[in-house]
């Protein structure tokens, strides 16, 4: 132990330090040059905000997140010093909403007039599809442009779980609900196969549009060149895929010389940093990432987040108090999860539209209880390729008798009523019970119509058909009336803007909520007296999440989203 604590002394010492350096260089070199270019490393996933661990932050450093590259982008778009953008894009495991958000900055930059220039070592369908938004697209030579048709792919249990024993009691509501279906089937339903294939047409008519666009190509060009992918580096550059094939000190001069003869480069984060003075108003963005649970918001010990309905009240809270604060964006990514958490922070977005305008920010995923929490909103905004909708309910458990046979342990009970048994997991529902939790479910379901028709001004009649569990691009959302307009973070911010009556030529501020974490709540983390690690982030209050969601009656969880590629 007492070596632990020298390691974790040691390593509060060393974060202290960094930190009061970059201050220091901070302050000392906030001036940005003219003939400038923002620079920028864009690999792995681009989270929406920073993580909560303080370890997690000293292992991987405070990451860049989808916020940050969005305002970079849109502040430099402005900045005369700034005159062009280099990016090195590397794998990327971002989904469509985000990279499309991330094009949409990148696009509105190359119109102010500036260039931009992506380099890329080796690309797939991902990559290819953010560094395509670049006036000009660099591959490395004796490289591959890995670009081909795309694929939806879905690991199904329910094989293993019947060699292990375990009967899953699963029911929903929605013929299109499929959360269930990876463990209670062994292949698509015909509905799952359609929700599948309608969401994969409608993200690759997207990625083929958007390339077109950007590359000058007819969209029917494009789908050809798809459809004969994988390109070699010269085979890319003969189709017109990217405009050079060089190496990485090669495109540094060609940025050098775009840049007319100016060497001077700027990371993105130290461009942040540079930041405007506080402004007279202020827009406050909640960050409602995670699964749905009830309590405090965290990570679990494999990273994964986990919105807490307590923490998001808390910050509807703080920004109904700021008199500052004008109006609210919700930035929403969420698969949803626990029905009765998701009705306290869409109640808080009820209660706060009363006094101040709110603006829902969809960004990959924003279904079943993300879209719960965000019907109630003055508008709802999303890319065309996020996942929204699937308005439908889950529930039942896992029943392990007979894995508990196979191991040679058994269980008995006593009960006072036959309910007592409802959520033992050694038996399937009864009769009554099934009965009973199908017309508690069905109950759910009409509360989620009634919501949806009342936030959207539609009739309940109407939302049923469009609901019933099933999934939809941001795209067909805007059709169906679910969405009220397509774009990212900036556009629910302008909309926030307008709603909240703040005139075009000043400034606005954005509160970030949760705020980021100070370094002494970093440091205190470590020493194991913050509340956010100690009863948050380790395990034992990880498992009690799980517990609480699977204790709750009803799941409003999004459906399983298969694997593109």
């Amino acid at each position: 132990m007492k070596t632990l604590g020298k390691v974790i002394l040691t390593l509060i010492v060393i974060f202290v330090v960094i930190e009061v350096i970059g201050i220091v260089v901070m302050y000392y070199s906030r001036r940005v040059r003219p003939q400038t270019v923002l620079t920028a490393r864009i690999a792995g996933d681009i989270p929406e905000q920073a993580q909560q661990g303080a370890l997690a932050e000293l292992a991987a450093g405070t990451p860049t997140t989808v916020t940050d590259l969005v305002e970079a982008l849109d502040r430099a778009r402005a900045d005369s010093r700034i005159t062009g953008l280099e990016l090195r894009i590397t794998e990327s495991t971002m989904n469509m909403a985000k990279i499309q958000e991330l094009r949409d900055k990148i696009r509105e930059f190359n119109r102010a007039g500036k260039f931009s220039v992506a380099y890329l070592e080796f690309a797939t369908n991902r990559t290819y599809y953010l560094a395509s938004a670049c006036r000009t697209v660099i591959l490395l030579p004796k490289s591959l442009l890995y670009i081909r048709g795309m694929m939806a792919s879905t690991t199904f249990y329910r094989g293993t779980l019947d060699k292990l024993g375990i009967y899953p009691d699963l029911y929903h509501i929605g013929e299109y609900k499929n959360a269930m279906n990876v463990f209670t089937e062994k292949k698509f339903t015909s509905a799952h196969r359609e929700a599948t294939q309608a969401l994969l047409q409608d993200w690759y008519q997207e990625y083929v549009r958007g390339v077109a666009e950007s590359r000058g190509l007819k969209p029917e060009e494009v789908e050809q060149d798809m459809a004969k992918g994988p390109f070699s580096s010269e085979q890319a550059l003969r189709a017109r895929l990217v405009d050079q094939v060089a190496y990485w000190d090669q495109a540094r001069e060609f940025v050098h010389k775009q840049n007319h003869g100016s060497d001077r480069r700027l990371s993105l984060r130290a461009y942040l940093s540079r930041a405007s003075g506080e402004t007279r108003h202020k827009l406050a963005v909640i960050y409602a990432t995670g699964t749905i649970l009830p309590g405090r918001s965290g990570d679990t010990p494999f990273g994964e987040e986990v919105m807490g309905s307590d923490t998001i009240a808390e910050q509807f809270q703080r920004a109904r108090e700021d008199d500052d604060v004008k109006a609210v964006v919700l930035r929403v990514d969420s698969p949803g999860g626990a029905v009765f958490p998701s009705e306290v922070i869409r109640r808080e977005v009820e209660i706060t539209k009363r006094h101040k305008p709110v603006v829902v920010s969809m960004s990959d995923v924003a279904a079943s209880g993300g879209y719960w929490i965000a019907m109630s909103a003055n508008k709802i905004i999303a890319e065309p390729g996020t996942i929204t909708g699937s308005i439908g309910v889950v529930v039942g458990k896992y029943n392990l008798r007979g894995l508990y046979e196979k191991l040679g342990l058994s269980e008995d009970v006593v009960t006072t009523t036959e309910n007592s048994t409802l959520d033992w997991p050694f038996q399937n529902f009864t009769p009554a019970q099934r009965t009973s939790l199908q017309n508690n479910m069905q109950d759910t379901y009409n509360s989620f119509l009634v919501g949806v028709a009342e936030g959207r001004h539609m009739k309940t009649q109407d939302v049923d058909k469009i609901a019933r569990g099933r999934v939809w691009t941001g795209e067909q959302a805007r059709q169906l009336g679910l969405v009220d307009e397509l774009g990212g973070l900036h556009v629910a911010v302008a909309r926030a803007r307008t709603l909240a009556k703040i005139p075009v030529e000043e400034k606005v501020s954005l509160l970030i909520l949760p705020p980021r974490r100070s370094l002494w709540d970093k440091v205190l983390d470590l020493a194991g007296g913050s509340e956010v690690l100690s009863s948050q982030s380790s395990p034992r209050a990880w498992l009690r999440s799980l517990e609480s969601l699977a204790g709750q009656p009803v799941w409003a969880l999004l459906p399983a989203v298969p694997q593109v590629q």
